[in-house]
């Protein structure tokens, strides 16, 4: 990871001033790091652009992160296209 913290790393993913591809490697950082709840918190963080949320759902998609993302699913609070892309990409990390 850069010098960085995943708070920083979180800020920049929130902030709608920054660079696209500031916001974008800020989340690349998260799943580098393995910051499973910092891309958790991106994901269930509606007032950010979407493309970001998904961003930030797909980083979950591996076996580091697949606790959180399993909660994630069953929680059941993340709108239903979220929801559905959760489910799926969690079925390929058990597979």
């Amino acid at each position: 990871m850069s010098s960085r913290t995943p708070e920083e790393c979180v800020e920049i993913a929130l902030e709608e001033g920054a660079d696209e591809s500031k916001r974008t490697a800020a989340i690349r950082e998260l799943k580098t790091a393995n910051e499973c709840d910092e891309l958790a918190a991106l994901v269930r963080e509606e007032g950010i652009d979407e493309g970001y949320r998904r961003q930030a759902l797909e980083a979950l998609a591996t076996r580091q992160c697949d606790s959180t993302l399993r909660e994630l699913v069953e929680e059941g609070s993340l709108e239903e296209a979220f929801h559905q892309d959760a489910q799926a990409l969690l079925a390929t990390v058990d597979d």
